[in-house]
C-alpha cells in the first residue's frame, strides 16, 4: 500500500524523548479538527466500499456517513475517495492514510479493553471460566479456599464448553484441558496430568461384556464428542480414526452430558476418570497411555498484571487437588 509521508503529519506529530538509558518513542496529536468517530467511519467506508453498506454496518444513516466522510476530508484538506455510481474507491491520498486510521483504531481497542480490565481490578473482581466438569471438581473448591482468605475478592464463573477469549477481556482466568498451550499473550502453566478411561454402565457390562482394548470397542455401540472436540482434543484425536464409524451411536457435547449419558445408553465411552470413577453406575473397561491429557491454568499477560489474578494463580498452582 503506498505511503505519503507528507500527510502522515495531518494525523500525528511524531517526537521522540532521550531518557539515559533509552530512546523512547512519544505520539502527540497535532489538533481535533476531526471527530474519532470520523475515522472510524472512514475505515468502515473503505471495507465496505459504499456509504450504504458502511450505514448498514455501523447502523448509521447513510446520509450522515456520506456528511462525516466529507467533513473528515475538509479538516484533512485530501480527497480520500473516488465516488462513482459504483460505490467509493480510495483515491491514493486515502491509501496512504488508512494504515494511520487502522493503528488508531487498534489503539482505540486497546484503550477500551485496558480500562475495562482497570475496572475490573478496581472493582477487586476475578472472572474464571472452565468446562463444567473442570468446574465443578477443581475450580469452584479452589474459589471457595481461597475467598475464605481472601473474602473482599470477588469471582464471577463462568462453565463453558468452548474456550473464552482471554486476550480480548471475555475472561481473566481460564482452567483448559489441552495438550499444549500457545500463544505469546498468554500465561501458561500446567497443573496436572489427566487420566481417562474407556466407561459403560453396570447394566452395559451385564448385558453385553466390556471391551478391554481400543480394537474391541469397534464390536460394541460407541458414544463419541462432536467432531470439533474430537479433532482439539490430543487423545481424543488419536483416538478417533481407530473407532468404527458405523457403531458410534451418539455424541455427547460435553463431559457432563458424556457421563450421564454412559448411565443410561447402551454404549461404551470415554471420560476423565476424575470424572468417572466416583460414579457408582459406571465400570472403568480399559486405560490406556494415550487416554491423558493436560490441565492448564492460564490467564491474559493483561489479566496477569493485576495482583489479585497473580495471588489466585499462585493459590491454585499450590492447592489443586492431585
Amino acid at each position: 500500500m503506498p505511503h505519503n509521508d507528507a500527510l502522515a503529519p495531518r494525523l500525528w506529530q511524531y517526537g521522540r524523548l532521550q531518557n539515559s538509558s533509552a530512546m523512547v518513542q512519544s505520539w502527540t496529536r497535532v489538533n481535533f479538527m476531526y471527530d474519532w468517530n470520523d475515522i472510524r467511519i472512514f475505515l468502515a467506508v473503505a471495507g465496505a466500499g459504499s456509504t450504504l453498506a458502511a450505514s448498514r454496518k455501523l447502523d448509521m444513516n447513510q446520509t450522515t456517513v456520506s456528511r462525516r466522510i466529507t467533513a473528515l476530508e475538509e479538516a484533512l484538506g485530501v480527497t480520500l475517495f473516488e465516488r462513482d455510481t459504483r460505490g467509493y474507491a480510495l483515491t491514493a491520498q486515502g491509501s496512504a492514510l488508512i494504515d494511520v486510521a487502522g493503528h488508531m483504531a487498534a489503539a482505540a481497542g486497546n484503550v477500551s479493553l485496558r480500562a475495562e480490565h482497570l475496572v475490573r481490578a478496581s472493582a477487586g473482581k476475578i472472572r474464571v471460566s472452565a468446562a463444567h466438569s473442570v468446574m465443578n471438581i477443581w475450580v469452584l473448591p479452589l474459589v471457595s479456599g481461597f475467598r475464605q482468605l481472601n473474602p473482599d475478592i470477588f469471582f464471577e464463573t463462568n462453565a463453558a464448553e468452548h474456550y473464552v477469549s482471554l486476550e480480548n477481556g471475555e475472561a481473566d482466568i481460564a482452567v483448559r484441558a489441552a495438550d499444549i498451550i500457545e500463544g505469546d499473550t498468554l500465561i501458561a502453566k500446567k497443573l496436572l496430568t489427566v487420566h481417562w478411561a474407556v466407561y459403560c454402565s453396570k447394566a452395559y457390562l451385564a448385558s453385553h461384556g466390556m471391551p478391554g482394548c481400543v480394537e474391541d470397542m469397534n464390536s460394541h455401540c460407541i458414544l463419541s464428542y462432536p467432531k470439533p472436540m474430537m479433532q482439539s482434543v490430543g487423545l481424543l484425536k488419536w483416538l478417533e480414526p481407530q473407532l468404527d464409524p458405523e457403531k458410534i451411536v451418539s455424541t455427547a457435547d460435553s463431559i457432563v452430558t458424556m457421563s450421564a449419558s454412559l448411565r443410561t445408553e447402551s454404549a461404551v465411552g470415554v471420560l476423565p476418570c476424575v470424572e468417572a470413577d466416583p460414579i457408582a453406575d459406571l465400570v472403568k473397561c480399559f486405560s490406556h497411555e494415550k487416554l491423558v491429557s493436560g490441565l492448564w491454568l492460564v490467564a491474559s499477560r493483561e489479566s496477569y498484571q493485576d495482583l489479585r489474578v497473580r495471588k489466585f494463580m499462585k493459590y491454585v498452582s499450590e492447592h489443586i487437588a492431585r
